[in-house]
């Protein structure tokens, strides 16, 4: 016969899990709308994404081709980002969007990307982009239960406005985005996928701290570092002199 006290452990032990948030999930999902909800509830809620006006991360990206690490800083508001890359032999890289234009300058030279759909760049840049991901699309439709990387995953399967075929999959477990497969925006067509993982909280929603992209047999890690919400000047953005020189 089980003792009291033993019951009592395990009555414990039901309550907790009953509560822990992200560890099950009864009900199965069955819409575009319930998946995305769960999704916002996963990172912490609608408000906590809303309240990230400003975030600045630091980095590392390592990947093929690479033979040591690269660092970057990055900084973004709503719709305007910016990235520094240092690579291990010194060179920068420095690319961004001021809302407008898209650009980046290396050993090169400046040069604006004409190739990449305007409307890509701006989602790319926003900021609260977990609040507002059906306008981006003009089909965007619940697939099912599949198997993405190796996890069980909600798919998401739309087209964007700009016509480019996009699969979103959210993670049956925890709701958490798990990953992309996507026509790249540019005018390549390529298949990319991307991995989100290490989930983390800086003081806000939650944060992938390891994204994955892969592309055939060329592959890029960014791995996060540290994660701030202070509130950043729209100066940052400004274009610099070399690419204001090719408008």
């Amino acid at each position: 016969m089980i003792r009291s006290n033993a019951i009592s452990v395990l009555i414990l032990a039901i309550a907790i899990l009953s509560l822990a948030p992200n560890w099950t999930h009864s009900a199965p999902l069955e819409s575009v709308d319930a998946v995305l909800d769960r999704y916002k509830q996963a990172l912490g809620g609608a408000d906590s994404i809303a309240k990230v006006q400003s975030e600045t991360v630091y980095g590392e990206i390592d990947g093929t081709g690479m033979t040591a690490k690269s660092n970057f800083v990055s900084f973004a508001k709503p719709f305007k980002s910016l990235i520094k890359i240092t690579r291990a032999d010194g060179s920068k890289v420095t690319a961004g969007f001021d809302g407008s234009v898209s650009w980046s300058v290396d050993a090169k030279g400046a040069s604006i990307d004409k190739d990449t759909a305007i409307e890509a760049v701006r989602r790319d840049a926003d900021l609260q982009y977990a609040l507002h991901q059906p306008a981006y699309f003009k089909k965007l439709e619940f697939s099912g239960v599949t198997d993405f990387e190796g996890r069980s995953c909600y798919w998401l399967h739309g087209t964007t406005h700009w016509g480019k075929d996009n699969n979103q999959f959210y993670d049956v477990r925890t709701g958490l985005l798990q990953g992309y497969r996507f026509q790249a925006d540019d005018s390549s067509g390529t298949i990319v996928v991307v991995l989100f993982e290490n989930y983390k909280r800086f003081g806000g929603p939650l944060v992938a701290t390891k994204i994955t992209s892969r592309s055939g047999d060329h592959r890029r890690t960014f791995t996060y570092k540290t994660v701030s919400y202070a509130s950043l000047a729209d100066s940052i953005f400004d274009l610099p002199q070399a690419v204001k020189a090719l408008l």
